[in-house]
């Protein structure tokens, strides 16, 4: 036995040094480590609602209109990048444009294209943004809250970008 003059003797057939677990035991948890460290980095947070004059800052394009059409597909997540199997359901709605409160390049009566998700797998369960709070349904008369994406595609600010107006109006 060696003494350290700490506190107590310490030998190498103390449980401490001991080992209890078989290499693939040990395999496992080190793989284990590297697969949360590693995806550790890259998740994000969940992003808090915006303020109504947040939201009317941001946006390049502020429209009101009545949905025409929405379709979603599922596909690999664009946000999620770490380890593991993530896919986001993304909605395509289009709106028939009736009231242009803010920004260019939009008429009234046009149609324009707006991309919200939502996420749809997350394995692991990582906590992190959890796309659009609200996917309007067709024939809804919905405020958008928009950034300008290439071509005529739109994307709503995220978490509430998308308001459906009660009274329909």
């Amino acid at each position: 036995m060696r003494d350290l003059g700490i506190v107590a003797p310490v030998d190498s057939d103390s449980p401490i040094f001991m080992n209890t677990g078989s290499k693939i035991d040990q395999i496992l948890v080190l793989l284990l480590g590297l697969f949360f460290a590693l995806s550790a980095p890259c998740t994000w947070a969940a992003k808090a609602p915006l303020t109504s004059k947040k939201l009317e800052k941001e946006a390049s394009h502020i429209v009101s209109g009545q949905i025409v059409e929405v379709t979603s597909t599922i596909q690999k997540s664009l946000i999620e990048k770490g380890l593991g199997i993530h896919r986001d359901r993304v909605f395509t709605i289009r709106i028939k444009v009736k009231i242009i409160s803010k920004g260019a390049g939009v008429k009234v009566d046009d149609q324009i294209d707006v991309i919200a998700w939502k996420p749809s797998i997350r394995i692991p369960p990582i906590p992190g943004l959890q796309g659009h709070e609200l996917i309007p349904k067709k024939g809804e008369v919905v405020k958008f809250y928009l950034r300008s994406k290439k071509g005529k595609f739109f994307e709503p600010l995220l978490p509430n970008g998308i308001a459906v107006k009660k009274d329909g109006a």
